[in-house]
């Protein structure tokens, strides 16, 4: 066979094989001629001569490597920066490009014009298939591909560049500054069981391309996304880090939950690692002095005393059969609301055997504690005051005996005298609490001095080395939990934030009070 022929078979079979390049992929045919298929051999790769051969070269390079397309286009200083932001642009997509079959232009043509079938197969799988014409120009005897940015897309102009980009859903769970609620921003077991609780939120995503030029997009094709919900989780970040941070501070187990005392929405839940197997809204712990909010409210309610009423304080004293000592201290005489601030167990245990059974239960149950309430996102448990008599009514009244009460339960407690409503906890918005067993909101009369008795607690109280903090009332309390150890508890509120905080083991109140001065103040 004549080398003339044998040649232009070889690009007569050129011309039927589609260019296939993934951007950033292999060089899968490089269009080109070696001196070794001519006589004599040699290793020198010879520049394309037709329009077609240097066509095919071109596309073939184009996106696999841009600066390695310079060579067969006559304005490569434009070219390759434009090709490159459209290979950036495009992401992984793999592009295609199949030159038409064309007529040899005529020997002594210096330009002509083919046609190329382009096919971009994007990430998603999905395709942009359009047809694009490549001018070709010839200057001393050599044939150039013309530039132009129709090359890329017909309607591509100076500048711009071809893009594929996700149109993300629109829908997320949200904290409560309307940001997406990062995971690890809150107890991971409490994330589970929100998102276990909605589902997928975010919906399906979708996808566009187009031409990006500036701040320009025009879509070419695209799939719409499919919204998802926007739920917004309760929890306040700010005091959520702050809780976290300050039952980090801790050896012990620790616990704090918040809420806002006029919604009831909860606005943080931490816990350290030292406190395992349990979680803030479920375990359940006996309450110690903290439980002297309801037995006040209880007494006051009964009419068994006012706040001003002067009541003995025994150090020791026997009530029933039960021997109950205050932590080393007595009064002849004080007034309830001293008593209380002073947090003398002798004075209780009295008021205590004088309630009727379901006194201590009922009351309870108007602050939320041993009520029942359906949360989405969370499981939840306030704890149990059994109805009791005699001993078992003496040791309840101060906290001890079978009273039991969670973290979350005792916060609800605070946010009750704070609002003076019927608390409805809530952790997701636009998912209110099914209320299971619960009672109506504490009596008006109680409220007022309650509060006055809790704020002195601070004043002047177990709790007064946080009285440099503004507007804090609460309630300390330390609960035996058997084998010589000791809970400490201390529950209350600051303006519109209600709380309780919990430490397991700690031998006293003083590590709960700790822990409070550091989330108020985080």
């Amino acid at each position: 066979m004549e080398q003339r022929t044998r040649r232009w078979i070889l690009i007569g079979g050129a011309l039927a094989t589609a260019t296939i390049v993934g951007v950033g992929g292999a060089l899968l045919w490089s269009g080109g001629t070696t001196a070794a298929d001519a006589p004599g051999g040699g290793s020198q790769v010879k520049t394309p001569e037709t329009p077609s051969q240097v066509a095919q070269s071109f596309l073939t390079r184009a996106f696999s490597g841009p600066a390695s397309a310079a060579p067969f286009i006559d304005a490569p200083d434009a070219a390759v920066p434009a090709l490159e932001a459209t290979k950036a642009g495009m992401s992984t997509s793999v592009y295609q490009a199949q030159l038409a079959a064309a007529e040899p232009p005529a020997a002594d043509a210096t330009t002509t014009e083919l046609t190329a079938a382009v096919t971009w197969t994007m990430p998603n799988s999905s395709r942009l298939k359009y047809d694009v014409k490549v001018p070709m120009t010839r200057a001393g005897g050599t044939w150039k591909v013309h530039w132009t940015p129709a090359l890329i897309h017909p309607q591509l102009t100076e500048g711009a560049s071809l893009v594929f980009r996700k149109a993300l859903a629109d829908g997320a769970l949200l904290g409560r500054d309307g940001k997406p609620l990062v995971q690890n921003a809150i107890p991971d077991g409490l994330y589970k069981s929100i998102t276990g609780s909605v589902g997928d939120v975010q919906g399906t995503d979708g996808w566009e391309v187009g031409i990006s030029s500036g701040a320009t997009f025009t879509a070419l094709d695209g799939k719409k996304p499919e919204g998802g919900q926007k739920i917004t989780v309760t929890l306040d970040p700010a005091r959520q880090a702050a809780a976290q941070a300050a039952v980090d501070a801790l050896p012990k187990g620790a616990a704090i939950v918040a809420i806002e005392a006029s919604t009831s929405e909860i606005l943080a839940v931490a816990q350290n690692k030292a406190l395992s197997g349990t979680n803030p809204f479920v375990g359940r712990y006996a309450p110690g002095s903290t439980l002297k909010i309801v037995t006040a409210a209880a007494a006051l309610n009964a009419g068994l005393v006012q706040a001003n009423t002067a009541l003995p304080c025994p150090a020791t004293d026997t009530v029933g059969t039960r021997t109950i000592s205050n932590a080393g201290f007595g009064h002849d005489s004080l007034p309830f609301h001293t008593a209380f601030a002073l947090s003398c167990n002798t004075t209780f245990g009295e008021l205590g055997l004088k309630l009727g059974p379901n006194a201590l239960p009922d009351m309870a149950k108007r602050f939320g504690l041993g009520a029942d309430w359906t949360i989405s996102g969370a499981d939840t448990n306030t704890g149990k005051v059994p109805p009791a008599t005699g001993d078992q009514q003496v040791e309840n009244s101060f906290g001890q005996g079978n009273v039991v009460a969670s973290p979350f339960g005792m916060a609800l407690v605070a946010a009750t005298v704070v609002s003076g409503k019927q608390p409805k906890p809530t952790l997701m918005r636009g998912k209110p609490s099914t209320p299971n067993d619960v009672a109506a909101a504490p009596p008006p009369a109680v409220l007022q001095p309650l509060r006055a008795m809790m704020r002195e607690v601070v004043t002047g109280g177990t709790a007064k080395q946080l009285a440099g903090i503004p507007g804090l009332a609460g309630k300390t309390g330390t609960a035996e939990a058997g084998g010589g150890t000791e809970h400490g508890w201390f529950v209350g509120y600051q303006g519109n934030v209600a709380f309780a905080v919990f430490v397991e083991n700690a031998g006293s109140s003083q590590s709960a009070l700790t822990a409070t001065a550091a989330f108020l103040k985080g």
